[in-house]
């Protein structure tokens, strides 16, 4: 072991890196201007994330003893001064870039956003129809001066509200100020209006109620409104993120102390610092619970806006076959003839559809094991296993409640499984089940047969063309094995401690093996760059925070391992630090479809090894879930994977190299020619489906 302090990268300060390379992203005048906006959505969305999930706990931390903040090197209140600064920088580099670039492309393209603008008189008898005759059914005005009005339910949590300030035409001496709620979950935040001087028009939804406020408040005078919305749901995750003794003494300082999750209030730039005092003392909003946040709030809904020509859009690249998979062949055939490996979303989605249909039907299949993680009802993989289970087949899945949907939905769509004879085992605190499996078990003449699913996505049919993923269908025998042996455990619920030995040789498990197989595989890489044999390390992974496993990067760099580190997320470890990191290359990668991949490729002698995994290197993902690793053993596949994993290292378009500050450096292309990844590897799913017609005459 090197005695060595190894320096690591604050996670915040990543996570808002990473945000920044939406921006520059949404910036890219090549990129369709629709996708344009799309990124800047993402970018919205992710900031509202990032005060959900790390705000809590940097204030958090500012109420422990500054032994413990000594010990885990954090200094909240300097970093929270940071981490301001820098959403404010980036808050005004996107109104920048939404401003001074995509609209006035949106107006070359024909289309016309009305951004903080007046309407044209043309469209005021359309507004006014439309909030008469559509709208007002939806709107429920307070006023806040009412003593009747209840300060809890006031503002609901996620949803978009004006506060409006008034005067009675009867008593202009007296301001009133009440409350409207912008119903965007049913219209959504964009209505499209009437075609004006050659050119689409777009309006936002609270515009449109803004212009007509005076049919809803009779009697008053409108002066001015502003957005406001809450967020209440905010997650301190602290169990999750440090090891369970620390943690443990964290949060008892904090009951000590009373300390209870602020509620946060993001405000449009503008609403006048008496309207925020107005609501201190109406409502009992603490001030230091408000957030400016811009000409409009929340933007993600940007993700979402109406799709208005083909022009505006990246094209359509349609989902290719996968040869083996005839329409006429059994799917379990078809993995009989040799492992299958599908890219998504290049590739189409429906061997998986097939798998688990065909295992819902087939007379052999006695059982269904299926790791679900959160689903949605609307998944496909339901009806699949309720027909199972309704036609005798043992199913059991493992399943963690999904807080995104509401209650009536958890305990519609689990009533659904249960009543079919669904097996539903619910992920317990530390055993979240985060890994993408599930296993078919066959009784034919010969004996059992198993089928496994592995995957380093989950079961979304409905973002399957929107995320890169790869799925492994196998029914390799010491894989499949392995595999029900991990669902045999967890059907047990134990704590993993509770169990010293499960022999996983093929299969890596978070919280049994994979931390320690890893290491052994970094270590190996070190031995043969020692002994002046061929060595390299390839990590594809979404986040790298997990500290033992970047100091032995750290340690295979120090040696002359060439390490490649690509991540979609935030990361850790510090690339470029002399002595230390100066062999370890760090990028970033963001393109049409979002990264989700983790995959994993040691130089090993030249005998190379290639994993594909569902799990970040975190302290959650290692220690408080259940997530997997596996090999690529077949040669072919692995050739595959060595052709992916080449692109993305030598795209020079939608990559960033990260230097010691985590800044986002575009990359050139040194008159090597222009690479994007993402397109090249959709032209080697092409390749795949060519040669698999070829191959059958067709």
């Amino acid at each position: 072991m090197i005695d060595v302090s190894y320096p690591y990268f604050d996670t915040n300060l990543s996570w808002l890196s990473n945000n920044y390379r939406l921006l520059l992203e949404a910036n890219d005048d090549s990129v369709p201007v629709r996708e344009r906006l799309r990124f800047l959505g993402i970018y919205s969305y992710q900031t509202k994330e990032f005060f959900r999930v790390r705000i809590p706990g940097l204030l958090a931390m500012g109420e422990v003893s500054n032994d413990i903040r000594a010990k885990l090197n954090i200094f909240p209140e300097s970093l929270l001064e940071h981490v301001s600064e820098t959403i404010e920088n980036q808050l005004r580099e996107f109104n920048d870039i939404l401003t001074g670039s995509i609209l006035p492309a949106f107006n070359d393209q024909g289309v016309h956003l009305h951004y903080r603008e007046s309407f044209a008189a043309e469209h005021l008898p359309f507004l006014r129809k439309f909030f008469i005759d559509k709208l007002f059914r939806h709107l429920q005005p307070i006023f806040l001066d009412s003593k009747r009005a209840s300060k809890s339910t006031i503002f609901e949590s996620k949803l978009l509200y004006l506060i409006v300030r008034l005067q009675h035409k009867e008593d202009a001496e007296e301001d009133w100020y009440a409350t409207v709620n912008i119903p965007s979950e049913t219209f959504g935040r964009f209505i499209e209006l009437p075609e004006l001087d050659g050119k689409r028009q777009v309006a936002f939804l609270e515009d449109i109620i803004r212009e007509n406020l005076s049919l809803l408040f009779h009697g008053f005078n409108v002066l001015e409104s502003y957005t406001l919305r809450v967020e209440r749901e905010t997650e301190l995750s602290i169990e999750d993120e440090y090891p369970m003794q620390i943690a443990q003494r964290i949060l008892k300082q904090l009951d000590k102390r009373n300390f209870v999750q602020p509620f946060q209030y993001f405000y449009e730039s503008g609403m006048p610092l008496y309207m925020r005092e107005y609501l201190v003392n109406k409502v009992a909003i603490p001030m230091n619970e408000f957030h400016e946040r811009g000409d409009y709030l929340f933007l993600e809904d940007f993700i979402r806006f109406p799709a208005l020509g083909k022009r505006l859009e990246y094209t359509v690249q349609r989902p290719l076959q996968i040869p083996d998979f005839e329409d006429n062949t059994s799917i379990f055939e078809a993995i009989q003839k040799g492992d299958q490996l599908l890219h998504l979303p290049y590739q189409s989605y429906e061997p998986i559809v097939r798998f688990f249909n065909e295992a819902a039907i087939d007379p052999h299949v006695r059982e269904i094991h299926v790791s679900l993680y959160k689903i949605s009802p609307h998944s496909f993989i339901l009806n699949s296993l309720i027909s199972a289970a309704r036609n005798g087949k043992r199913v059991t899945t493992y399943v963690e409640l999904n807080t995104k949907m509401d209650i009536q939905e958890n305990l519609q769509w689990s009533r659904k499984m249960r009543d079919a004879g669904v097996k539903i085992i619910l992920s317990v605190p530390g055993l979240k089940v985060h890994a993408k499996m599930a296993l078919v078990k066959r009784k034919v003449q010969k004996g059992w047969e198993r089928y496994a699913f592995l995957g380093t996505g989950g079961f979304y049919r409905l973002t399957s063309r929107e995320i890169v993923d790869h799925a492994l269908l196998t029914n390799h025998r010491e894989l499949t094995n392995e595999l029900e042996l991990l669902f045999g455990y967890l059907s047990t619920q134990d704590e993993p401690k509770k169990y010293k030995y499960l022999p996983f040789n093929y299969l890596f498990v978070t919280q049994f093996t994979l931390q320690k197989r890893l290491m052994d595989l970094i270590d190996r890489e070190i031995a043969n760059c020692n002994a002046g044999l061929k060595s390299f390390i390839t990590i594809k992974i979404n986040q790298l925070q997990d500290h033992i496993l970047i100091d032995k990067l750290y340690q295979a760099g120090q040696a002359g391992v060439p390490v490649h580190v690509m991540v979609s997320e935030s990361c850790g470890l510090i690339s470029g630090l002399p002595s230390i990191s100066d062999n370890i290359v760090v990028s970033r990668h963001v393109d049409r479809y979002t990264e989700n991949t983790r995959i994993f490729h040691f130089g090993n002698r030249g005998n190379d090894e290639i994993f594909l995994s569902s799990c970040d290197w975190t302290h959650r993902n290692l220690h408080r879930r259940i997530d997997i690793c596996f090999p690529i053993l077949d040669e072919q596949l692995k050739n595959q994977m060595r052709i992916v994993l080449r692109n993305y290292a030598n795209d020079n378009q939608k990559s960033v190299r990260l230097d010691l500050y985590q800044n986002n450096l575009r990359i050139s292309d040194d008159g090597r020619g222009k690479l994007r990844a993402q397109e090249v590897n959709y032209r080697l799913a092409e390749k795949i489906e060519k040669s698999g017609l070829i191959r059958r005459g067709e």
